[in-house]
């Protein structure tokens, strides 16, 4: 795996996406947003879990970075400095979070994703929680999620 870690690591967003952009584009998109959602699916629910670490993948896809998704016989997520993105990755895919953006044009088999509308509402959401609560309760939202 760490062999690939070079194709996500620091890949980021600075200008607006344009044809000029590293980036293909991906024919069959619905078929790797299925791919995506059966490997890293999860059940809906009331209540997100790791819900500071979610904020924080949030902030940084609202940044620029990009999440890397390779397709294949054993899937795998990176964004660059969140060791636990495979824990929030379905609940990116399920609820929406993400959307493709392109894949790598020397591997077709790595796809990007990038926030999303609804991510982007999410984001703000959160971030007016986390505003509302006190030093203490961010503390042992940190903790225990």
């Amino acid at each position: 795996m760490a062999r690939d870690l070079p194709y996500a690591d620091g890949l980021r967003i600075t200008a607006p996406r344009s044809a000029a952009m590293p980036l293909a584009s991906v024919p069959g998109a619905a078929a790797v947003m299925d791919a995506a959602r059966c490997a890293f699916g999860v059940e809906r629910c009331e209540r997100l879990p790791l819900r500071a670490r979610l904020l924080d993948v949030l902030e940084q896809l609202d940044r620029g970075y990009l999440l890397a998704f390779a397709c294949g016989a054993a899937p795998a997520v990176w964004l660059d400095g969140q060791p636990d993105i495979a824990l929030l990755a379905g609940v990116l895919f399920t609820y929406g979070y993400v959307q493709i953006v392109g894949r790598h044009r020397d591997n077709a088999n790595i796809v990007y994703f990038g926030l999303s509308p609804a991510g982007g509402r999410k984001l703000r959401e959160g971030r007016a929680w986390w505003n509302s609560l006190s030093c203490w309760q961010r503390l042992k939202v940190r903790i225990f999620g």
